[in-house]
């Protein structure tokens, strides 16, 4: 504490340089008596030198306290310089220094021998305007006299000097040393020579005590009323601790703990580097007290290393025929997905094998591409890598990275945090309970990207085999073998996917589920599950095919399967209730009673026309949740131009443009005359106007509807077209021949014309609907208006003049090859 009692005698002459004395974490202001203990030789050196001198030192702040040799450039510029009043040498070495302090001084030039000396020079203070001194002491002087009122301690001494000062310059000096601000703050009110900003310094340091000083009463009243509500609770733990210690032969029960864990860990059989982490963690634990904050964190972190699979496997059962039984038992179809996962499984048998015999290494075993389905909801993605981790007698854990948007998701959190916890990774991990468990990543394609960094980044290096065998997660801090984990990841849009991610993996596309697998997955897995979830016996109800055919047809619209059980389920509810009830013993649920379960239907797919119709060609659509077919409308009117309406998009106007004008070029050859179209408007429409339309595969169908009308002739109504038409009259292929033939079929449609480019794809499709149908492969248009208008190509060329010689497709049924469900079908729409 200072004395400002003492005087401090005149000096008559300052030296230009002096010994310097650095310190840690404190300032010394002008006019203050004050006591500094030095034991670093640097210090004590320039002691000595400063007796022997002018008995004159300068007292500099350190930068950064922790430097123990400072040299100029570790010091503050501006310092205080003091006079030596008196020293005593302690028996440890150290030295006891009392000084008194003449002024602010700047120091300069620093040199260094054995102690630091530098030229110095008095910083002179200025006052400032009087009215402003004068505003600026009294609200000190308030400012001071409430913040001690309010309950900040100082020492009674500190107060009655602070409030005898009459110099407000002192006074400012005198409130910066003795209260709790920070040295950069101490060390600004020092540098600064204007009073009146010396003040407003000081001014903004007390708001910012009289903030803390609040939040401290705050925090204390909220302490106070923790404390009085478990003060019972801890007294009696207080006890139990000391009987435990009793029982124990004197020793603490925390003791018993950290053997305990250490035990864990030495059963885990970490390698060398792990082992040398944990064990410093473990050591830092035991010299802990058990109550304190920190050692809470390290038991935490300690529990979940010893509760991670360092080295337990399940081991794999690589039994082809078994997977295969397994797979074909919880899913329907899906064909080629199957085939694919049986060859992953074989490929991993035969590298096991060869690992067995020494040919290659145990590590080879595990690697391989990393699997992503791809595919549209409800398809059987999850399902799919469920029923791989029964085939493969291994754990399943599955991660949903829907919406995940922090790196610290994947990678975890850093122990610095409050609450911090391992990644989803190694959260899965450890619940699956062995290391190499197959992890489905859910939903990468919607990995988000935030403030908190990217997690598909981060999932880089867990899904590449090269560098995942030393992941390591924030939280636990050491490597952790990835390498045997069987990652697969699902996604609805494989697009939305980071191309860095996606080229490490390998894309098995799930198409959608035609009328027929649905059909046979509500008979066997659909049905009797719901009839179970719902209270009900086999024998209490019973669904007809047809009204399942219905319900698929009628009151669902989707890819997968997941909507059609949630209509299921709500049939067996209500049938539930009537048994319950007693209303009924059993029920059967006809297509017919449908409606009286569900409601009206709420979608009714086209159906072919009744008869043949002029400038009405019917085509065919796809969408992710199935095929359909659509009518084509053209009228012919007096007026000019054409008229596109029904919200077609710009290929599908296009494919309209492209098809009129083809019709304009062969107008002579189908007898159609330049000026039957240039005086006419032709409006063609696509009804559902509500519902947009898109693609090129309707040209086809396009062209036949413009002809029709232009001509007369009707269009056949059991004939639907896909294809691309082009402005030369070429036939182009398309996607999605699958679904649309079968939204063909399912309305009626009998004969189909077809790109000749696509008649591979013939193999997709239900060798049912191959004999029951005509597929017609067209490679020009003519082939195509030869098919679709009633009289074919013959009826166009006999209003021409003379006819043309365009090739005519014949009418072919296919050879029925073996299908197989499910597959990768191109996407397209209309």
């Amino acid at each position: 504490m200072p004395d400002s009692t003492d005087t401090t005698p005149d000096i008559t002459v300052i030296p230009a340089n002096v010994p310097v004395c650095p310190v840690r974490g404190s300032v010394i202001y002008p006019t203050m008596v004050q006591h500094i203990d030095a034991s670093r030789g640097l210090s004590i050196a320039a002691i000595d030198a400063a007796m022997l001198e002018e008995k004159t030192i300068l007292i500099v702040s350190q930068r950064d306290k922790d430097v123990d040799d400072p040299q100029g450039k570790d010091l503050y510029d501006v310092g205080t310089l003091c006079n030596v009043l008196r020293v005593r040498k302690n028996a440890d070495g150290t030295v006891q220094m009392l000084v008194s302090a003449i002024g602010r001084a700047k120091a300069s030039n620093y040199t260094r021998a054995d102690f630091l000396r530098a030229d110095v020079a008095l910083v002179s203070s200025e006052p400032g305007k009087a009215v402003e001194l004068t505003a600026l002491t009294r609200e000190l002087h308030e400012k001071f006299e409430s913040l001690i009122s309010g309950g900040k301690f100082l020492s009674s001494e500190a107060v009655q000097t602070i409030q005898g000062k009459e110099d407000a310059g002192e006074m400012a000096d005198f409130i910066a040393f003795n209260m709790d601000f920070r040295l950069e703050d101490k060390q600004a009110v020092l540098e600064l020579r204007k009073v009146t900003e010396r003040i407003r310094k000081v001014l903004t340091l007390l708001d910012g005590e009289a903030e803390v000083l609040t939040m401290q009463q705050k925090i204390r009243a909220q302490v106070k009323e923790e404390i009085d509500r478990n003060q019972r609770e801890y007294y009696l733990r207080e006890q139990m601790k000391v009987i435990q210690k009793e029982l124990h032969g004197g020793e603490d029960g925390e003791t018993d703990e950290t053997e305990e864990l250490k035990k864990k860990i030495e059963a885990l059989g970490l390698s060398s580097d792990v082992k040398k982490e944990i064990d410093r963690e473990l050591n830092r634990l035991s010299r802990m007290h058990p109550d304190a904050a920190e050692a809470s964190v390290i038991r935490t972190y300690l529990t979940t290393i010893t509760e991670l699979p360092w080295n337990v496997r399940s081991g794999d059962q690589l039994d082809i025929g078994l997977a295969a039984t397994i797979l074909d038992d919880d899913h329907y179809g899906l064909e080629k997905v199957k085939d694919r996962v049986l060859e992953f499984l074989a490929v991993r048998r035969l590298r096991k094998e060869r690992a067995e015999r020494g040919e290659i290494d145990a590590a080879e075993v595990n690697k391989g591409p990393i699997l992503v389905f791809t595919g549209p909801p409800g398809v059987g993605k999850t399902s799919i890598a469920q029923s791989i981790a029964k085939s493969l007698g291994r754990k399943y854990v599955r991660i949903a990275l829907g919406g995940a948007r922090d790196e610290s998701d994947i990678r975890g959190h850093r122990r610095t945090y409050i609450g911090a916890m391992p990644g989803r990774i190694i959260q899965g991990i450890r619940t699956a309970g062995t290391k190499n468990p197959v992890v489905l990543l859910d939903e990468v394609d919607k990995l988000g990207s935030g403030m908190q960094g990217d997690p598909s980044a981060a999932l880089l290096e867990v899904l590449d085999p090269a560098q995942n065998g030393n992941f390591t997660d924030h939280y636990l801090g050491v490597p952790f073998d990835l390498s045997e984990v069987m990652f697969i990841a699902t996604a609805n849009y494989p697009e939305q996917i980071p191309p860095a991610l996606m080229d490490r993996m390998e894309v098995i596309d799930f198409s959608s589920y035609i009328e027929q697998e649905k059909l046979e997955i509500a008979k066997r897995y659909l049905l009797p599950r719901q009839i179970g979830q719902n209270g009900l016996k086999p024998n209490q109800i019973a669904i007809t095919d047809s009204a399942l055919e219905k319900l698929i047809s009628h009151y669902t619209r989707e890819a997968g399967v997941r909507n059609l059980e949630r209509e299921i389920g709500t049939v067996a509810r209500k049938v539930a209730r009537k048994v319950a009830s007693s209303e009924v013993k059993r029920a059967k649920v006809t297509d017919k009673e449908l409606d009286k379960y569900l409601g009206q239907a709420r979608y009714m797919p086209e159906h072919e026309n009744r008869e043949d119709m002029v400038g009405v060609a019917t085509g065919m659509f796809y969408t992710p949740v199935g095929g359909d077919i659509l009518f084509i409308e053209t009228s012919v009117s007096p007026g000019r131009g054409m008229l596109l309406t029904g919200q077609l998009g710009d290929v599908m106007k296009e494919s309209a443009r492209a098809a009129l004008t083809y019709a304009k070029t062969n107008g002579d050859r189908f007898g159609i005359s330049k000026e039957r179209i240039d005086e006419s408007e032709i409006h063609i429409h696509v009804p559902a106007g509500g519902i947009p339309k898109e693609g090129p595969s309707a040209g086809g169908a396009m062209l036949t509807s413009i002809i029709s009308a232009l001509t007369g002739i009707p269009a056949r109504k059991d004939v639907a077209m896909t294809g691309e038409i082009t402005l030369t009259g070429r036939y182009l292929p398309i996607g999605g021949l699958k679904e649309k033939v079968l939204g063909a079929r399912r309305a009626g449609i009998t004969h189909i014309i077809m790109p000749k480019a696509n008649e591979g794809d013939l193999r997709d499709i239900p060798q049912h609907l191959l004999s029951s149908m005509t597929f017609h492969p067209a490679e020009t248009a003519d082939q195509v208006l030869d098919v679709a208008l009633v009289g074919g190509l013959k009826a166009l060329e006999a209003r021409g003049n003379g006819g043309g010689s365009g090739s005519v497709a014949p009418e072919t049924k296919p050879k029925p090859s073996r299908r197989k469900r499910g597959g990768d079908e191109a996407i397209a729409t209309a």
